[in-house]
């Protein structure tokens, strides 16, 4: 069964909880690919993030306001974010912790407390993806 462009959660619990869950495998993340907004925002904003863990891989998009997360869709060209902030600084360190933000979005914590963590802030704003480092 293909299950490009299945979608697992929607709204930020729903991310929240599927992240988790890598969390709970000790996911390492291996790689990060993104589908840039045109325009000036495209350096900072995404249509699209693949997130490629070595316990899973899945895609995030806002579709309504809500950022939703699915199956990797392969037939979406997306471009290397593994050399762009803050994703060069994570790869092959563990996601660790997952909470909600204040603000809105997820809070997504890799590598622990004690091994000097980073954490980044993934939210809808408008109709594409944000993640910006808080730590």
């Amino acid at each position: 069964m293909n299950e490009e462009g299945r979608e697992y959660g929607r709204g930020d619990a729903a991310i929240r909880e599927h992240l988790t869950r890598i969390a709970e495998g000790n996911g390492v993340l291996l790689r990060v690919q993104r589908q840039p907004c045109t325009g000036p925002a495209g350096a900072r904003l995404s249509e699209r993030v693949r997130m490629i863990f070595d316990v899973a891989a899945f895609d995030l998009w806002v579709d309504q306001g809500e950022l939703v997360a699915g199956a990797t869709d392969e037939r979406t060209p997306l471009l290397s974010a593994d050399e762009d902030e803050p994703w060069w600084t994570l790869l092959g360190h563990p996601l660790t912790r997952v909470a909600a933000h204040d603000a809105g979005g997820s809070l997504v914590q890799f590598r622990a407390d004690d091994a000097s963590p980073k954490i980044l802030v993934l939210a809808a704003e408008g109709d594409a993806i944000s993640v910006h480092a808080l730590v």
